[in-house]
């Protein structure tokens, strides 16, 4: 099985004040994606600025000395391009889809936001009113609510524990003045990622983002650490009572921070535990079962730390069960070696999978933004796709008694009774 035929090279270039500038070309492309990457985010918040980041990323697009927040919208559209931006715990990451041959007006116009938006005070104040309503509109979407809580509960005493919206009490009274002071301190050129992907030359958009991005402050982000010794709130449930038909629950298990050394084998195992029709939670959980819809795995990879993380819904007579099912199957990689046929389905998926996101600049933009935050540089995917194809099952089950005997997870969960508890 060859990984590496007719894959994408790509190149960085990190300007003088510290701006790292990526790319991964892909000729015959007509669509290209431009990002700009701010590499502080909620993770980062002083207790006053609680949902700054995400606050901030809403009001880019709302207009800078030289361009109305209409005038903003009407130049993507009248060039075709289509922007969006979204804010995690650690990057706040604006970006746009085109035609190869606009990315550089894209860019302009990303870049005029990304350095010189000044918060208009009439803006901020509509803003918060949308923010409120994102907040209200995540506490009545069950799905959304217990992710939310989980990842608090999991992360609770550490700077990832935050929420990324913050509060309506925070929301409702941080300023203008604040928020602009905040940006200020934190989009800055060391923590700056510019992204392209798709037929678009290197060395232009390096001339363009020194060009358009060389006004952003200089200066290093103040990052929040967790308190020494610190760990994952495992081995604890909680249940939030809620009138719903299913009962919705996510569990969790830690694992080391992004780029550790087993990440090529967990990403495996992720796909055989809980990724697609072929996996072990779906076969057990669902078509043998009948215990959920819907049931599926997934890591949530950070600098300083990751988890394992099962989501399921369920019927509140049956969570307990569909719990104890989940870390069943976990406990079963410890116990048994994946058989040959299955340890080669999951890799050719995995190949699959990230072969033909190759024709998908928006998903390719971020992925090369996101391997050069966490590893250093930009991940060929080539390089990622020899590093899998190298998986052996003997890695699989060590890497799973390594990380997961003997470990009990996290369990929260909503709906009506009493709520499953840990597993048995």
């Amino acid at each position: 099985m060859s990984t590496t035929e007719n894959t994408p090279q790509v190149r960085m270039t990190t300007l003088p004040n510290g701006i790292r500038v990526v790319s991964q070309k892909i000729p015959g492309m007509q669509s290209a994606a431009v990002g700009i990457r701010n590499d502080s985010s909620t993770r980062n918040e002083p207790e006053d600025c609680a949902g700054a980041s995400h606050f901030i990323e809403h009001l880019l697009f709302k207009g800078t000395p030289t361009r109305s927040a209409d005038q903003i919208t009407d130049e993507f559209n009248s060039i075709g391009a289509r922007a969006n931006a979204y804010t995690s715990q650690e990057e706040v990451f604006y970006y746009a889809v085109a035609l190869a041959s606009i990315i550089p007006a894209t860019f302009d116009i990303l870049a005029d936001m990304f350095v010189n938006s000044w918060l208009p005070e009439k803006e901020v104040e509509k803003e918060r009113a949308v923010v409120l309503q994102e907040i209200l509109m995540n506490q009545d979407t069950p799905s959304r609510f217990i992710y939310n809580q989980f990842h608090q509960g999991f992360w609770q005493g550490h700077p990832l524990g935050t929420p990324i919206l913050g509060t309506s009490e925070s929301i409702g009274s941080i300023q203008r003045n604040r928020l602009m002071d905040y940006k200020l301190s934190n989009y800055l050129s060391s923590a700056t990622i510019v992204s392209v992907a798709g037929n678009v030359e290197h060395d232009r958009m390096v001339e363009q983002a020194e060009r358009t991005l060389g006004a952003l402050p200089k200066g290093i982000p103040q990052v929040k650490k967790p308190q020494p010794g610190w760990r994952s709130a495992v081995g604890e449930n909680r249940h939030y009572q809620r009138p719903l038909e299913q009962t919705l629950f996510y569990m969790g298990y830690p694992l080391p921070p992004a780029g550790n050394e087993h990440r090529h084998k967990l990403s495996v195992f992720n796909q055989i535990l809980g990724t697609g029709m072929n996996s072990r939670l779906f076969r057990e959980v669902r078509e043998r079962r009948s215990l959920a819809y819907t049931v599926y795995s997934m890591m949530s990879s950070y600098t300083d730390s990751a988890a394992l993380m099962i989501y399921a819904g369920t019927s509140a007579d049956r969570a307990q069960e569909a719990v104890d099912v989940c870390h069943a199957e976990v406990l079963r990689f410890c116990e048994e070696k994946v058989s040959e046929e299955m340890l080669a389905a999951a890799k050719e998926q995995i190949r699959s999978a990230r072969l033909m996101a190759l024709d998908d600049c928006e998903t390719q933009v971020r992925r090369i933004s996101n391997t050069t935050s966490l590893l250093g540089a930009p991940e060929p995917v080539g390089a990622s796709l020899e590093a899998i194809a190298a998986v052996t099952a003997e890695e699989v089950r060590d890497v799973a008694r390594l990380l997961f005997s003997g470990v009990v997870p996290r369990v929260e969960s909503v709906g009506t009774g009493e709520g499953p508890g840990l597993p048995r």
